[in-house]
């Protein structure tokens, strides 16, 4: 008698990478799968921003810690089938990751509302990094890497630069990152000098290269208004507010434009740096400034990404001589488009250099993981935005 078996269907999963974008306005969610030479990202939950209860915004308090971490925790469970139904939509297309993938590392960034919030708290900072740790190991496993923490904005820059890279992998572009808390500078930069802390070699497509990557802490849209009018105003100056152009007849932009104090007055080249401390000297006083290096005037192409993707030109018609309720978020609706154009300016990058391009930096930071571009970096890590050094995680 004869015998069939039956020919085993193979089982290999792909290698996958859990990351969390924990940014200023809110946490997102992805997974990364390795697919041959393709790394296909998948989209989960957006929950509230991490910082919220360390930093007291949206009603949240300390007592919200714990809450806040089981919920961050909570959103790989949600991934794994669809979101609730917007417009006909999923708000997240479900990703199964336990059944599909071979999980490789969980991580869990945060950038500039947590760099804030460290300044600020970081006892409760410290104690909130550490729930999140142990409870993303326990979700996740023991074979998985695990690693939580905020991410300097040498880091936060290169990722977005790595996100922005095609199929071919060149370093003749840079990228200007707006964020709602921060604004990340970056580019390749074999002349500058590695004397400059913002300046570091890390190893790409499997060559050393010199990286210029610096984050000016309270240039993002949404802090820019506090930082940079004088005095501090909260939400804007007069001259910026919602449909300003309808109630002054004679207005035009660049009387909003003029009251945006981008650069120290000593030095039009010296560019706010609103919350960080100085790299030298007095690391007692927040706020300082940083002058590109001469490099960045040769850099032939730009891209721009994060919040920069969210501006149209129709804006400020929109939303400084009207009050169109298109306009998101009244209150800043009119500063918002008036600075990001002036914060171009002042980088001296022109029209013709600038391509935008939406992406996440966290896809640059799986990259790096695989490649381990980091490997060969010789000094620490820069955290500017403490006054005492880097935050020690667990």
């Amino acid at each position: 008698m004869s015998s069939c078996t039956n020919t085993p269907v193979s089982t290999t999963k792909n290698m996958c990478h859990i990351i969390y974008d924990a940014g200023s306005s809110g946490t997102r969610l992805f997974v990364y799968e390795q697919s041959g030479t393709k790394l296909i990202a998948h989209s989960g939950p957006k929950m509230e921003a991490l910082a919220d209860p360390l930093r007291g915004n949206n009603a949240k308090q300390m007592t919200d810690i714990d809450s806040t971490v089981d919920d961050v925790i909570s959103t790989l469970d949600l991934m794994r089938s669809d979101g609730e139904l917007h417009n006909g939509k999923p708000e997240w297309v479900g990703f199964d990751w336990v059944e599909k993938c071979n999980m490789v590392s969980a991580k869990i960034y945060a950038t500039a509302g947590m760099r804030i919030a460290e300044q600020t708290n970081p006892e409760g900072s410290l104690a909130m990094w550490q729930a999140l740790k142990l409870k993303l190991a326990a979700k996740v496993g023991p074979e998985v890497l695990v690693e939580t923490k905020t991410i300097t904005g040498f880091e936060e820059g290169l990722y977005a630069w790595l996100g922005v890279q095609g199929t071919q992998f060149t370093t003749d572009f840079g990228i200007v990152e707006m964020g709602g808390a921060s604004s990340q500078v970056t580019f390749a930069c074999p002349d500058c000098s590695i004397a400059n802390d913002a300046v570091k070699k890390v190893r790409l497509n499997g060559k050393p290269i010199q990286i210029y990557s610096y984050s000016f802490l309270g240039l993002g849209q949404d802090e820019a208004a506090k930082t940079l009018t004088f005095p501090a105003i909260d939400p804007v100056p007069a001259n910026c507010t919602f449909g300003v152009g309808d109630a002054q007849k004679d207005w035009n932009v660049a009387r909003c434009a003029d009251e945006i104090l981008l650069t120290a007055k000593e030095a039009s080249s010296a560019l706010k740096d609103p919350y960080n401390y100085s790299s030298h000297g007095d690391k007692t006083t927040r706020g300082t400034t940083n002058t590109l290096p001469n490099a960045q005037k040769n850099i032939p192409k730009w891209t721009l990404t994060g919040a920069f993707n969210y501006r149209k030109e129709t804006d400020i018609n929109e939303c400084c001589f009207n009050k169109s309720s298109a306009c998101y978020k009244a209150q800043s609706a009119c500063f918002t488009p008036i600075y990001v154009d002036k914060y171009v300016q002042t980088l001296d990058i022109l029209p013709e250099q600038i391509t935008k391009k939406k992406v996440s930096w966290t896809r640059g930071a799986v990259l790096c993981e695989i490649e381990n571009c980091l490997a060969d970096m010789a000094t620490p890590p820069v955290c500017r935005w403490m006054a005492s050094g880097c935050l020690s995680h667990l």
